[in-house]
């Protein structure tokens, strides 16, 4: 038996939420910790990883399918390869699952794998709520399951909720689960050494919710089938005018059913990245680190929702391309 097991994160939340911005928040906060992050996609595009300001060999991104379902045995494979790849001197790990994750089949991989139980131990797990939107968003099976499953409970994005839908989404929350503990924040702007500090997570709370969870059996679950994703790599710098017209125009039509956008975006005469986020109708960017002389600048982008156009996005985002020749014809769609 290891003396000493890595402390364990996992954040979990629902599309848009702010789990990133949690997550870079944490990381700011205690650098230069070396800290481990697996951070998992829903579609084939990977743009997440790019968001988190950790040192590269630190992240490992996890694509193509949530870590509750077809990826499980990735989220181990990643879990591993980190400890193994800092030795003794990670301190400690975070686990970022897609907005679409069931945490149950997560937390029995921490707790019934017994390769990652010898060298973890899970701490907290915290889900990222959008003050805005959540009322909304608790009419899916998942978002509720991430608040049922969580030991401590995130209400972002507060600034964007009146003090009326803040109180009535809280006792919604304390009805869910009343045993969490909640903190309102603006920016995922949490305390962070009272997070890391604290033990919150208990198996006892857990078998209570799952009884059969420690067993090695495959937990049922399955997604909305009507949530699709779609990724696009567009060669050639963005025109900012451009972009910002047809986000805004986008969002207008089919605000309701897209659930989410995110990108990070090269654009025409700027040296760093704009990262991109948009959840339903409400929209923001920032820029992130700058271009290196010898990286490959293309803009990622990818938007989850329910009866998207995948071509028209497409054609969408070509149209905002600054010299259209540059662009390859063929801008892939995944």
């Amino acid at each position: 038996m290891r003396l000493r097991k890595v402390p364990t994160t996992v954040i979990t939340g629902f599309l848009g939420a702010g789990k990133t911005t949690l997550v870079n928040h944490v990381l700011d906060a205690t650098r230069p910790m070396p800290i481990g992050i697996v951070v998992n996609e829903f579609g084939e595009v990977g743009i997440d990883g790019e968001m988190i300001d950790a040192q590269e060999e630190a992240i490992v991104e996890i694509s193509n399918g949530c870590v509750c379902c077809t990826v499980r045995a990735d989220l181990v494979t990643s879990v591993l390869a980190l400890l193994d790849r800092f030795g003794d001197g990670l301190a400690r790990l975070i686990v970022e699952t897609s907005g679409l994750a069931d945490p149950a089949p997560v937390l029995q991989t921490f707790l019934a794998d017994p390769d990652v139980r010898e060298r973890v131990e899970l701490e907290s797990v915290v889900v990222v709520v959008d003050a805005c939107h959540a009322q909304a968003q608790l009419g899916d099976d998942i978002a509720r399951e991430q608040i049922v499953f969580a030991d401590r409970i995130v209400v972002n994005k507060a600034d964007t909720a009146t003090p009326a839908q803040i109180e009535s989404l809280q006792a919604t929350l304390r009805q869910l689960n009343p045993a969490a503990t909640h903190e309102l924040t603006t920016r995922a702007r949490i305390d962070v050494p009272a997070l890391l500090s604290t033990k919150t997570f208990s198996v006892d709370q857990l078998l209570a919710i799952e009884p059969d969870i420690l067993e090695d059996s495959e937990h049922e679950h399955e997604h909305d089938t009507s949530i699709e994703s779609f990724g696009f790599v567009i060669p050639g710098a963005l025109d900012p005018a451009r972009f910002d017209r047809w986000a805004n125009q986008l969002v207008q039509a089919q605000g309701l059913t897209l659930l989410r956008m995110k990108g990070v975006l090269n654009i025409d005469g700027e040296t760093r990245r704009l990262h991109f986020h948009s959840v339903h109708m409400l929209m923001e960017t920032h820029f992130g680190k700058a271009w290196t002389r010898d990286e490959l600048r293309e803009s990622r982008f990818v938007a989850i929702g329910r009866g998207l156009d995948a071509h028209a996005l497409r054609a969408g985002l070509m149209g905002c391309v600054a010299v259209p020749e540059k662009a390859s014809a063929h801008a892939a769609i995944f």
